[in-house]
């Protein structure tokens, strides 16, 4: 069986940095854009439920994954601002 030499790894040989995935769209962009959230609620949300743990009080492992959201809307805006900079 012969392999298409067209493949989404061969297509594409300019290595691009997340802020030009982010802000130019399309599937990449939106897949960087979930996954800043994503990865922010996760993270900070482990350090919020460590903190639970250690302090005793529920509400710190929310305030955690609030921040990692918050966090990863924001890293999304710094990297769509520097990117419509240029």
């Amino acid at each position: 069986m012969k392999e298409d030499k067209d493949t989404w790894y061969s297509q594409d040989k300019k290595l691009r940095s997340t802020g030009e995935l982010v802000a130019g769209g399309g599937t990449a962009g939106a897949f960087m854009t979930l996954l800043y959230v994503i990865i922010g609620i996760a993270v900070w949300g482990l350090v919020g439920y460590g903190l639970d743990h250690l302090l005793g009080a529920s509400w710190i492992r929310w305030v955690g994954v609030l921040i990692g959201a918050f966090g990863g809307v924001y890293l999304i805006f710094l990297h769509m601002r520097q990117t419509h900079q240029k």
